[in-house]
């Protein structure tokens, strides 16, 4: 029998820094999964077609955001066996911190050489569904000069600059303001969310 893939020990990771989590809304997780694990999102996000983002509102402005994505469904069988141990996370959070959060959503995100995404909050105005947000990075050996890090504006209103840095999970809350830098070289991540509201059908 095969082992189940994604296993990750999230106390282990997280207990001793939930503090620093609390006081500044942003955690930074590096070597999260086994590297086959990597190795298979890696190779499913290389394959999959992608479309391009849009904006809350349908909008297609590549000057705010130039992104391409692929949500993450039951065709995407290595994409779903992530989100279950995003689910983990997910219920370490209810449980330490009484998230509430019900479900979980990603998409794969790819950013074409010279497109970032602006400031911004993932949850739109007047909502607040996305309880913690999420990236996982996929690319392997980025260096400084590659750009496409994330600043996340935390709750002690200080910037931090974070390198998107293969197996690295940045976990933010979804209320906080922050920007994809304009990338030097094509970008793929995925993008995360744990939400407190119900499945829509």
């Amino acid at each position: 029998m095969s082992k189940k893939g994604f296993c990750v020990d999230w106390s282990g990771l997280i207990d001793d820094r939930l503090d620093t989590f609390l006081e500044t809304g942003v955690l930074v997780l590096d070597e999260v999964f086994d590297h086959q694990d990597v190795l298979s999102l890696q190779k499913e996000s290389g394959f999959i077609e992608y479309k391009a983002a849009t904006l809350t509102q349908g909008e297609r402005l590549q000057s705010v955001r130039g992104d391409e994505i692929r949500w993450i469904d039951e065709d995407c069988p290595i994409g779903m066996d992530y989100l279950g141990s995003i689910m983990s996370l997910a219920e370490y959070f209810n449980q330490t911190l009484y998230a509430g959060i019900r479900r979980s959503e990603a998409h794969y995100a790819c950013y074409p050489t010279g497109f970032g995404y602006q400031w911004h909050v993932d949850n739109p105005k007047g909502r607040d569904e996305r309880v913690i947000s999420a990236v996982f990075y996929l690319n392997d050996n980025w260096s400084d000069t590659d750009g496409g890090e994330i600043l996340v504006i935390d709750k002690q209103s200080q910037q931090q600059i974070l390198t998107p840095k293969a197996n690295r999970l940045v976990i933010f809350d979804s209320n906080l303001r922050h920007q994809v830098n304009i990338t030097n070289r094509r970008r793929f991540s995925i993008a995360t969310w744990m939400r407190k509201d119900d499945q829509i059908l």
